[in-house]
């Protein structure tokens, strides 16, 4: 299991994280939510190891972390894109997992050119194929920050089946401000509010948290 604690993170004299707790275990796909602010990028960039907090506690197997990603445990996709532009889109899915690669090709999501590059893709055609890549590591833990920004609809739906197939033999972590594709594949919604975490079970809470109108 990862777990992370006692988090403080300020900025400018400004608290941004203090003292929540999150904890995600194989088997788990654990979805963030947040307002603007709230925190949740900077959380996750903590666990990965890419921010340094004022002060935290990480923990895999019970064991103190010092630095997520120096433990080849976590893979990370960050907002911003990260990898080469030059790359061919056939030479990034041949580092795809196996059951990734055999159902992308097989339900011909791709609507672009296997000779592409990376700088001639728009956004959320390079968004996908790094969602993908990420989901492909070898990695025990997944954290995914805003997986399904600028992603066309149908490609959010594969994206959707496929990291319900990695989180049942990994821990996925997950935020993302369009919530409704999060909350399908969640087993366990959390929301980042006031500097605390709240288990949310359903829309019902979202609504008393005011992280969505009541439209009843």
């Amino acid at each position: 299991m990862l777990e992370i604690d006692s988090v403080s993170l300020i900025f400018w004299g400004h608290s941004v994280l203090s003292g929540c707790y999150l904890n995600c275990a194989k088997g788990e796909i654990v979805g963030l939510l947040g307002r603007n602010g709230s925190g949740k990028s900077s959380l996750l960039k903590i666990i990965f190891g890419s921010l340094k907090a004022d002060f935290k506690h990480l923990r895999i197997g019970g064991r103190i972390i010092p630095t997520g990603y120096l433990t080849g445990q976590i893979a990370y996709l960050p907002q911003q894109h990260f990898m080469l532009p030059f790359l061919k889109v056939s030479e990034i899915i041949e580092t795809f997992s196996p059951f990734i690669k055999e159902h992308l090709l097989a339900e011909e999501i791709l609507t672009i050119s296997m000779e592409s590059r990376l700088n001639d893709l728009s956004n959320g055609q390079q968004r996908f194929l790094e969602c993908l890549w990420i989901l492909s590591r070898d990695a025990k833990y997944i954290l995914l920050d805003e997986p399904f920004s600028a992603i066309a609809p149908i490609q959010i739906e594969f994206l959707q089946k496929m990291i319900v197939e990695t989180g049942r033999d990994k821990a996925v972590i997950l935020t993302d401000h369009i919530y409704r594709p999060l909350l399908a594949v969640s087993s366990r919604v959390v929301l980042l509010h006031n500097n605390a975490v709240y288990n949310i079970k359903s829309a019902d809470d979202l609504v008393i948290y005011n992280y969505i109108p009541d439209v009843a």
